[in-house]
């Protein structure tokens, strides 16, 4: 990946660590949880927050250029999210990365057992995702996340892949993008904006990623990285559902509060369900 991009993420990363007063309600499972799983809720949603942005940035960078994909677009930017992460080497970003993992391990465990698995869908299953994604880990730092490999009973023979897959997609990427990185003096102008909601557990959310400035992570990440044109928008907003998404025709990233809503929720009732973890 481009070290100007990565020498700025991680500056900004330094310049903004995420220090927020509550607003709005926390979610209701909260009160079951001690204050310390809480505050880890909320990191765990936090760090969804930051991997899913990075994951619609690759899908605005592949609709701004064009850029070809053989194979699911959702898996590739997935691996370019993570990409982006990792070559930070910032220990903020590898836990994110972690935390990434782990939302789709319990997405796939709070499945309902009768529930059909989506075969045809768009994306990979839960399982898949949380596996690639800790392959890329291993491929990039097999030192820092032996641990959490481990944990997983990540296979070896898996194990000795992932570099190589590693270092083939991190140098794909670069190949793809070389020729849209942007002049010394070239900008992006994005607009941002932080949708108000009346719904006190989403007001709780979006008080968390604005004082964070998640938002602002992807402008600083990508202006005066890549040649992409101004007038982009980066919203984050009550959705309905719990999702985010790129729109190519309205050239706009949207994080949906629901999507951090249902992360915390996804970590708190694993504390509940595992009361001696």
């Amino acid at each position: 990946m481009r070290a100007g991009a990565l020498a700025v993420m991680f500056a900004f990363l330094l310049s903004h660590t995420a220090v927020w007063a509550a607003e709005g309600t926390p979610p209701k499972l909260y009160k079951k949880l001690t204050d310390e799983q809480a505050e880890e809720a909320d990191q765990f949603a936090l760090n969804n927050a930051i991997a899913t942005v990075f994951h619609e940035a690759g899908h605005m960078l592949i609709s701004e250029f064009s850029l070809p994909v053989l194979g699911k677009e959702e898996d590739a930017v997935d691996g370019l999210a993570v990409v982006l992460l990792l070559e930070a080497e910032d220990e903020d970003f590898n836990s994110a990365v972690e935390d990434f993992a782990n939302v789709w391990f319990l997405s796939a465990g709070s499945a309902d057992e009768d529930e059909e698995l989506a075969f045809w869908d768009s994306h990979g299953l839960d399982e898949q995702r949380a596996y690639n994604t800790v392959c890329l880990m291993m491929g990039k730092n097999e030192k820092r996340f032996k641990d959490f490999a481990d944990s997983l009973d990540f296979p070896e023979y898996r194990r000795e892949q992932c570099p190589e897959e590693y270092e083939s997609l991190s140098a794909s990427w670069d190949r793809v993008l070389a020729p849209h990185e942007a002049g010394k003096n070239d900008k992006t102008d994005f607009k941002i904006t932080y949708e108000k909601t009346s719904d006190p557990q989403l007001a709780y959310f979006r008080k968390m990623i604005k004082d964070a400035e998640i938002l602002e992570m992807v402008a600083v990440t990508f202006s005066g990285s890549y040649k992409l044109e101004d007038g982009i928008k980066l919203t984050a907003s009550e959705c309905g559902e719990a999702n985010a998404y790129w729109s190519p025709g309205d050239r706009e990233m949207t994080l949906c509060y629901e999507d951090l809503l249902n992360s915390a929720n996804l970590d708190a009732q694993w504390y509940i369900d595992n009361p001696d973890e």
